[in-house]
């Protein structure tokens, strides 16, 4: 049990800890989303959104793998449907593991990627015919290159609607189209506040000039995944949480004892997450919605 303790009382080591973390820094999701690389690890598509399932009561325990990434195929097929003009070079900002980009670029279309995610650009770089890909934030991307299409899948909840309007205005060809597929809030009331609000949403679509050329709310459709995560953990992770920590209080009661406080804030952190992802409450306070934007000739 004594060199349990060492580390903490060693002022090398302690001062060796000080250094890590001062080096490793603050976690920051947007150039290092562990989630979605953990995603990448289970699904072998490159793709990381929720896929688009035609039968929308296709239950969860029924749901494989592959049916998981034929309809993340399927979502692909949706978006490419969506761009009419495939001569014109497109953007995909928020590119992931670049699944939908390379899907673009097996359809003969000119697609660039864009991520400031540094394990998703080290990824799409190792591709041997990859899209050309972009390492920054939409917010900092510099370029002289117009774009037909510029397309963000589950990326635009990440960023600021003002200045990201004011960039795609600045990037887009005459009669482009702007491809947004994403979870929206219904209300300001929602217990979660992640994604954008829907007003919010088409006030700025109406402030910067853009016509709606079509919409479609896709709940439905992207349901299936969001049960099967729940499905999954409910099923296995808390249970296998909940046996962890029985496991530990009899195997070392007084380190449990010890770390009461730490484990009580990743259990709240934990149920603010499992909220999340509850089927019920998403379809209350939030849409995913499908929206193709369209830019006037000028």
């Amino acid at each position: 049990m004594k060199h349990l303790f060492t580390p903490f009382v060693n002022p090398v080591q302690l001062i060796q800890a000080y250094l890590f973390h001062k080096k490793t820094g603050r976690y920051d999701r947007t150039v290092n989303d562990l989630e979605l690389k953990l995603y990448s690890k289970i699904l072998k598509n490159d793709m990381l959104h929720y896929g688009y399932f035609d039968d929308v009561d296709t239950a969860p325990e029924f749901i494989s793998i592959g049916i998981l990434e034929q309809a993340q195929n399927r979502y692909a097929e949706i978006i490419a449907e969506q761009i009419l003009d495939k001569n014109l070079p497109v953007l995909d900002i928020g590119c992931g593991m670049g699944g939908l980009s390379n899907f673009l670029l097996s359809k003969g279309i000119n697609v660039e990627a864009l991520t400031p995610d540094r394990n998703q650009i080290d990824y799409i770089e190792r591709l041997e015919h990859g899209p050309v890909c972009h390492h920054s934030r939409f917010e900092d991307f510099r370029t002289e290159n117009k774009y037909g299409t510029v397309i963000n899948v589950e990326s635009l909840q990440y960023l600021h609607l003002e200045e990201t309007f004011r960039k795609v205005d600045h990037i887009i060809l005459p009669g482009g189209r702007w491809i947004i597929t994403d979870v929206f809030r219904r209300n300001e009331k929602s217990s979660n506040k992640s994604g954008h609000g829907i007003v919010d949403l088409l006030y700025k679509v109406k402030e910067h000039g853009w016509k709606i050329a079509y919409e479609r709310d896709i709940t439905p459709n992207v349901m299936p995944t969001l049960k099967l995560i729940h499905m999954y953990v409910d099923r296995y992770l808390i249970p296998l949480s909940h046996y962890a920590e029985e496991k530990f209080t009899y195997k070392k009661a007084w380190l449990f004892y010890l770390t009461k406080n730490i484990r009580h804030e990743i259990s709240v952190k934990s149920k603010k997450e499992v909220l999340a992802i509850q089927p019920e409450l998403f379809v209350a306070e939030k849409k995913y919605m499908l929206y193709v934007l369209q830019k006037d000739q000028q």
